[in-house]
């Protein structure tokens, strides 16, 4: 194997490695509040859009930065709301400055001191290189699978 297989080896693991800390970071971001740092997880034209399985179920889309940061302010966060956001065996394909990447996807929630499963599904995302050389999603895709139906809405808003 020569040098250049190497590097280009080399940087498909580094690419996988900051494709994989985006997708985790997303939880730790919404879940606590950190606004600053979830909006620098997207692009500026980005788009979060959430999907039920079945039509009249939940359904959300969220484009641009301003909706975005809308979408992070008013998403709960302790003490007022406990919740993990948990992505679950990721599958990501890299190719130049553009991934893709399937996960599943589950929340869990705390209702009044037991914790519940709020909803599950499957994440299917797009993510860009920046100029920075970060990855960013331009878009992420929800597909809702299973919902608690005491809790219809996807914003554990505040």
């Amino acid at each position: 194997m020569d040098v250049e297989q190497l590097r280009s080896r080399l940087r498909l693991l580094e690419d996988e490695r900051a494709i994989l800390a985006a997708l985790h970071a997303y939880g730790h971001a919404i879940d606590y509040g950190d606004e600053e740092r979830y909006l620098d997880l997207w692009t500026d034209d980005a788009a979060f859009d959430a999907r039920g399985r079945v039509p009249g179920d939940v359904t959300r889309v969220v484009r641009g930065r301003e909706a975005l940061a809308d979408f992070a302010a008013r998403f709960s966060r302790p003490p007022e709301g406990w919740h993990k956001h948990l992505v679950i065996e990721p599958l990501i394909e890299v190719e130049g400055d553009v991934a893709s990447a399937t996960s599943y996807f589950a929340v869990l929630r705390d209702e009044g001191s037991q914790p519940i499963l709020w909803v599950f599904g499957r994440y299917r995302d797009t993510l860009v290189r920046c100029a920075d050389g970060r990855w960013r999603f331009s878009l992420r895709i929800a597909e809702v699978e299973s919902v608690d139906r005491r809790y219809r809405s996807l914003a554990f808003v505040r």
